[in-house]
């Protein structure tokens, strides 16, 4: 394994860790930096997948989940498999600016001033699919769909445990789709999924780290290192696309 790939999943895996997500919003910019779009998408999957699941079912109570948010679910699902087929048979450079324009929307979400509580609690349905949707397809195409989840999550007031829950939830039915999909198209040989192997326990051991320390450090000085470094690597990737 190369040094900047050991580095970049244990970091990912501790921001993971620290804040209860997070794990592809690193690990996919800035393995993009060195390989392309398909190549960050195929590293991160593993990973991604059982840290999402180990965050999930930490927190429990999937049924309950389930039952209130099936549709965004399954929405996701749908919209991975979409996202994911057109990754295949489309690989592009330009699927970076999409992955700089999640980053920068995600930056600025604040910004935004948006409301759409209204239209989430009269069409709870509809704005779940719609979301649940969009979210699958960013993530089909670049690894990415928690600023898209965030936006429905702080329109919709879902409280902090049961939010990271269900977004943990989302994310790992989405890596599942998009391994099902990749390994029915060949994209993964033996020598790979050997290589996932030391990558999947690098990656949990910064999670393990991240998780150990969440109460002793300033989570609010992470979140501010965190922003600062997908402003910069979202300028990165802008500029790496036209020069």
């Amino acid at each position: 394994m190369l040094s900047f790939e050991l580095l970049i999943f244990i970091f990912s895996g501790f921001i993971h860790g620290l804040l209860g997500f997070g794990f592809p919003m690193i690990a996919t910019p800035l393995l993009s930096v060195f390989l392309s779009i398909k190549e960050a998408v195929l590293l991160t999957l593993f990973p991604t997948l059982v840290l999402n699941g180990q965050v999930a079912r930490q927190g429990g109570n999937f049924t309950a989940i389930w039952q209130e948010y099936k549709v965004l679910i399954l929405s996701v699902i749908v919209g991975s498999f979409i996202g994911t087929n057109f990754l295949i048979k489309f690989d592009s450079e330009y699927y970076k600016l999409i992955l700089a324009f999640v980053m920068l929307l995600y930056l600025n979400k604040e910004k935004l001033n948006l409301s759409l509580e209204k239209i989430i609690i009269n069409n709870s349905i509809v704005t779940m699919a719609i979301f649940g949707l969009i979210s699958g397809i960013v993530s089909g195409l670049v690894n990415v769909m928690l600023p898209i989840l965030v936006i429905y999550i702080l329109e919709s007031k879902i409280e902090k445990e049961k939010s990271i829950i269900l977004m943990n939830f989302c994310f790992f039915s989405s890596k599942l789709t998009q391994i099902f999909i990749f390994g029915s198209t060949g994209n993964f040989s033996f020598n790979f999924l050997l290589y996932m192997i030391p990558v999947v326990i690098i990656s949990l051991v910064g999670l393990f780290l991240g998780t150990k320390i969440r109460k002793k450090i300033d989570e609010n000085l992470y979140t501010k290192i965190l922003r600062i470094l997908l402003l910069i690597l979202s300028i990165y990737l802008i500029i790496q696309v036209f020069f």
